[in-house]
């Protein structure tokens, strides 16, 4: 009963159904690159249920997407505020190129159901390239926050022993800085893939396992929270 619960407390929230319909829609990618070995020539009623879905599922998304454009701008505009230049300038990067790439995505997203039309691979090129700025620069953050957390703790071991327990608080930070830093480093490998830099197979892993990180995010933000060691 309580896991039921949960799932059905999970599943009142948009960001989070996206993370299960994304790990679908990776997990299909992957399967369709094993199935293919990347080829699109190969057929199959298999593959073509998996493309299928595939391609529901990424239409879907975007169309979640849609008007996230707008609260990213804004945090872009917020992120001017914070002290330090260097997290300063990555996050105004990171949440504008992120916007720039969900604007493009609604407008493929509107070609694909017919709304417009547009030069679709052109589009879809250019907001791989936005993406993977955005990516580039929230990972760079990442691993800016990455070291001062572990400065943080060498710090609390020398003054306190190596064997000395770690704050809750710390811990907590620990494990934030950790999952973001490694969903952000997955995705980026998403629009390489796109881009051709890397393997679509590489590319498809990479995003199951972002997808898989994603979610425990969203379970733990929604559902239950991450614990520290006591």
């Amino acid at each position: 009963m309580s896991l039921s619960k949960d799932i059905v407390k999970f599943n009142a929230h948009t960001s989070a159904r996206d993370k299960i319909f994304r790990f679908v829609q990776y997990g299909s990618r992957l399967l369709l690159w094993q199935l293919t070995y990347g080829s699109p020539d190969v057929q199959g009623e298999v593959v073509a249920r998996l493309r299928k879905l595939e391609s529901a599922l990424s239409l879907s998304r975007k169309l979640f997407r849609l008007g996230n454009s707008v609260d990213l701008a804004h945090k872009a505009l917020d992120s001017l505020s914070i002290p330090e230049t260097a997290l300063m300038v990555l996050a105004v990067t990171s949440h504008s190129f992120k916007a720039i790439w969900l604007l493009m995505d609604h407008l493929l997203w509107l070609a694909k159901v017919g709304l417009v039309k547009v030069d679709n691979a052109f589009w879809t090129q250019w907001s791989l390239r936005a993406w993977l700025v955005a990516l580039a620069a929230a990972s760079a953050s990442d691993v800016i926050k990455f070291e001062r957390v572990h400065n943080q703790l060498d710090k609390h071991r020398k003054e306190n022993g190596a064997d000395a327990k770690i704050p809750r608080q710390l811990q907590l930070d620990m494990h934030a800085v950790r999952m973001n830093f490694w969903r952000d480093f997955c995705d980026l490998f998403i629009p390489l893939g796109g881009l051709r830099y890397v393997s679509p197979g590489v590319a498809a892993v990479c995003g199951v396992v972002s997808s898989v990180i994603g979610f425990t995010q969203e379970w733990e933000k929604h559902v239950r929270p991450f614990q520290p060691d006591v």
